[in-house]
């Protein structure tokens, strides 16, 4: 496929994204399986934890403890490998994209080797991703958290007087709401302006700090496909889960959780949903490379920079004529 770097409309970027993924479709599903296969197996084991919970009737409660422990050590070690996987995942696509772009042929070996020398950089940009997206949430909540505090407070200090603490429950909850509206609508204007910050650590020799402040510029104008990106990525999961995984959970619920029927359907659709994640997930890692070429063509004339770089470069040396050899180089005495 041709991969000509210039100027793209919305609907071309987005038939460019969709192109680049249906070209290369297994290609991209092996490089995002690994944390797929990973998140199977830990829905699995949760699964089938949960059944065996509910349908054990001599269950001790002292060993409720034991179990809290264990699924919180579980737990961080799986949060631990899973983000691991998913950076590398990500950023093997990053590099498998730019290898079209370069007219290069990718593979899963070549991308992943790509990805685990960046993954320092990359690891370190996720988490301070994470981070400020976490502490805007985190400040959004202050305020609401304090009334509730406060009306716990009071309460218990004066329980004879309820109304006080129920005017500032009441207040706390309101402000709860619109706090959550308000910081989902900071984090998804983040994400977007964050949107390009994976490929600029995975494809320049930048850190974390710096990949995100490049990210805000190159994003600068093309927030709207950024955002485009995100919606039909995200309707293209939503659809795939709605095939793949909600007939099993239905038939789950029509014939009880807690048949032998149900434990297996609920297990095959926990399969099923990992299936369509794997299937579904490239399209987002592939939109984003997309988008940084995009940008890199409009803010900085890329374009114009490789085909400079081209007529620089000198001429390759001429072939021989057919029936003569090329004479080796004279041997020292």
């Amino acid at each position: 496929m041709n991969l000509d770097l210039r100027p793209l409309t919305v609907s071309e970027f987005l038939d460019r994204t969709f192109s680049v993924y249906r070209h290369r479709f297994l290609l991209f599903v092996a490089l995002m399986a690994p944390q797929a296969v990973l998140s199977l197996i830990a829905a699995l084991i949760w699964g089938w934890a949960t059944a065996s919970l509910q349908t054990k009737a001599d269950f001790d409660p002292a060993n409720l403890v034991g179990l809290i422990i264990g699924a919180v050590v579980g737990a961080v070690i799986f949060t631990f490998v899973h983000w691991v996987l998913y950076v590398l995942g990500v950023g093997a696509t990053a590099a498998a994209v730019s290898d079209l772009y370069g007219h290069m042929t990718p593979d899963v070996g070549t991308a992943f080797t790509a990805s685990s020398r960046r993954l320092g950089p990359l690891l370190w940009l996720t988490f301070l991703m994470a981070v400020r997206l976490a502490g805007v949430l985190a400040a959004c909540a202050v305020v609401p958290g304090f009334l509730l505090g406060a009306a716990g407070i009071m309460s218990l200090v004066d329980p004879s007087s309820p109304e006080p603490p129920a005017v500032l429950a009441v207040l706390g909850l309101g402000f709860l709401v619109v706090a959550i509206g308000f910081g989902m609508l900071i984090v998804i204007f983040m994400g977007l302006r964050y949107a390009v910050a994976i490929p600029s650590v995975m494809l320049e020799p930048i850190g974390g700090r710096e990949a995100i402040r490049r990210s805000v510029r190159l994003t600068r104008g093309l927030l709207g496909r950024a955002f485009l990106l995100m919606i039909c990525a995200a309707v293209v999961g939503y659809a795939a889960m709605m095939v793949l995984q909600v007939p099993f959970i239905v038939g789950t619920l029509v014939v009880g959780p807690e048949t032998r029927a149900g434990f297996w359907l609920n297990m095959t659709g926990i399969a099923t949903g990992a299936a369509g994640q794997t299937l579904t997930a490239p399209i987002m890692a592939v939109g984003v490379v997309v988008l940084y070429f995009e940008a890199r063509v409009r803010h900085e004339a890329l374009d114009l920079q490789v085909m400079t770089d081209a007529l620089a470069l000198p001429p390759p040396p001429p072939a021989p004529a057919p029936g003569f050899a090329v004479a080796p180089p004279p041997v020292a005495h």
